[in-house]
């Protein structure tokens, strides 16, 4: 078994550990706070990053890579779609229904981060399948990544299968397919890379905030919203925040278990994080706690969240593997 890289579960660590420490302080205090906002454009588009840096070009097999996706990402989000759909809308209190529950699992509207990667990396492997030519992919996947941001421009309707944000995410593969092929010469330095990521980070928030005073960085794309500068502005951030993360990452020493751990599983962690937080806030509510929805309290149920995944998690793991698509394997 070829050996896992440890900067890379520990990207998808951190950025896993801020998903879920923003959807623990929206649910449980319905606001967002400046700090939320700094995560936004980093948190998942580093997933993108990595399964780019993990493609692989030399001696691509086609149908292995379907296989793989249609094991290890499409099974689990029709199990763990269908498993949290009930709870997560009885804690909502919204319709439950046989035909709402298959539009929202069939349609891929159930996780737009699981369905556009899964668009993301299947349009990816048809492109290598006919073509081994960085330029020419690199070509190929800007041209459907303007596609995604006009079908976001003008698509009034919801999108199957979150498929524009897939065709946007492919700058994203290609950029950690790049990134593969010359990171001996992008890696030198880490530390100063991070803080000039760091520093540029800051100096286009600080700008945003302090001088246009508008949210041009941050802004969300949706039909009519689609505009040049946001575009670009947004495209510039998210790479500086990837730098950034995978620059410090990089910092690390190659043996934090916990961080390992929650890498290897951070898909596990994030099809269960939603629908654990909103039953745990239900019951919290029922028994009347006093605390819930006050500030400092996020990180306790933060902290509470992490280590009830964990269990599930390692349940998962030892009882029932192929619930994460490892079929056969005894771990």
């Amino acid at each position: 078994m070829k050996e896992r890289v440890s900067w890379l579960d520990y990207g998808k660590c951190i950025c896993m550990l801020m998903v879920i420490y923003s959807h623990t302080v929206i649910y449980s205090t319905g606001r967002i706070n400046d700090f939320l906002l700094l995560m936004l454009p980093t948190r998942l588009l580093v997933f993108f990053f990595i399964s780019g840096y993990l493609t692989k070009v030399e001696g691509f097999d086609f149908k292995k890579t379907i296989t793989s996706i249609g094991k290890k990402l499409l099974f689990p989000y029709f199990l763990f779609t269908l498993i949290i759909y009930l709870p997560k809308h009885l804690a909502h209190g919204t319709d439950i229904s046989l035909q709402n529950m298959l539009y929202e699992i069939l349609g891929g509207f159930a996780s737009w981060f699981v369905a556009a990667l899964a668009v993301s990396k299947i349009t990816l492997a048809v492109c290598l399948k006919y073509t081994k030519n960085l330029l020419t992919i690199g070509a190929v996947c800007l041209g459907l990544a303007v596609v995604g941001f006009l079908i976001t421009e003008y698509a009034t309707f919801p999108v199957p299968w979150y498929a524009h944000y897939g065709l946007i995410s492919l700058i994203y593969l290609y950029a950690g397919m790049l990134y593969k092929k010359y990171e001996a010469i992008l890696s030198k330095k880490p530390l100063w890379q991070a803080l000039l990521a760091l520093l540029l980070y800051a100096v286009c928030v600080g700008y945003d905030y302090y001088v246009v005073k508008s949210s041009t960085f941050f802004y969300k794309m949706q039909a009519g919203d689609v505009t040049l500068l946001g575009v670009s502005a947004f495209l510039l951030l998210s790479f500086l925040g990837i730098w950034m993360m995978v620059s410090l990452v990089k910092l690390l020493p190659s043996n934090i278990k916990w961080m390992l751990y929650i890498g290897k599983n951070s898909l596990t962690y994030y099809y269960l994080n939603t629908g654990l937080l909103l039953v745990l806030i239900a019951g919290l509510r029922y028994v009347g706690f006093p605390y819930l929805g006050t500030n400092w309290f996020t990180i306790p149920l933060f902290l509470l969240v992490i280590g009830v995944l964990t269990v599930i998690s390692n349940l998962i793991l030892r009882f029932a593997p192929w619930m994460v698509g490892n079929f056969g394997n005894k771990k």
